[in-house]
C-alpha cells in the first residue's frame, strides 16, 4: 500500500504537468525543438494529453502496466533533462508549461527517483488509489490530501528550487559574501523590541 501512494505522488505529479502543457503548450515547444523533435503546440499538448491520462489512470487504478507506463514517461524525462543540459540550450524544461525551469540535476534526480518509484511499483503490481480507499480511513479523504501536498511539494522542488539554484549561481561570491555580513551585522545590530 506504501508503494501505491509513492506511485500516487509521481503519478500526480505527470498528470500535473501534463495539465499544464495543455494550458500552455508554448512553454514545451522550445524544448522540444531543442531535443531535436519537431516542436509544435500540438505536439506539447499531445504530450500534455497523455501525461494527464496515465498519470490520472495510474494514480486511481494502479497496476503493472499503468505503473509500467509511468516508469517510462519519467525514464524519457530524465534522458531528455541530460540530453538538454548537455546541449547547453537556454530553455527551460517545459515540465509545467509557464512554471517551468531551466533543466537542472535536480529535475535528474526527481525524473530519476520517480522512475524507480514506479518500475518499483510496477514490479510489485502496487494498487491505485480506488482499489485501497475502501480500506482507508475516512474514505480515503487523509490520503487524497497527502498525495495532493506531496504532489505540490515535488512540483515545487521541479520548478522553484532550479529558478533559486540558477539565480544564486548568478550572484558572485563575494556579494553572496557582502550581502551576508550585511545580514548578520543588521540581526546582531538591531534593537530588540
Amino acid at each position: 500500500m506504501v508503494l501505491g501512494a509513492f506511485l500516487g505522488v509521481a503519478a500526480g505529479v505527470l498528470a500535473l504537468g501534463g495539465l499544464a502543457k495543455l494550458r500552455g503548450p508554448e512553454a514545451t515547444v522550445p524544448m522540444l525543438r531543442a531535443l531535436g523533435l519537431a516542436g509544435s503546440p500540438a505536439l506539447a499538448r499531445l504530450l500534455g494529453l497523455v501525461e494527464v491520462g496515465v498519470g490520472a489512470a495510474a494514480f486511481l487504478v494502479g497496476g503493472r502496466a499503468l505503473a509500467a507506463a509511468v516508469a517510462l514517461l519519467f525514464a524519457v524525462f530524465t534522458v531528455a533533462v541530460l540530453r538538454l543540459r548537455a546541449s547547453g540550450d537556454a530553455v527551460s524544461c517545459g515540465c509545467f508549461g509557464r512554471s517551468s525551469a531551466p533543466p537542472t540535476m535536480v529535475h535528474v534526480v526527481v525524473d530519476a527517483v520517480a522512475a524507480v518509484v514506479a518500475a518499483s511499483a510496477a514490479a510489485l503490481d502496487a494498487p491505485g488509489y480506488l482499489s485501497v480507499r475502501p480500506e482507508l480511513p475516512a474514505a480515503g479523504v487523509p490520503q487524497l490530501v497527502l498525495t495532493a501536498i506531496a504532489v505540490w511539494l515535488a512540483v515545487s522542488v521541479l520548478t522553484v528550487l532550479p529558478e533559486a539554484l540558477v539565480a544564486a549561481r548568478r550572484v558572485p561570491v563575494a556579494e553572496a559574501e557582502r550581502r551576508a555580513r550585511a545580514l548578520r551585522t543588521f540581526t546582531v545590530e538591531s534593537p530588540l523590541p
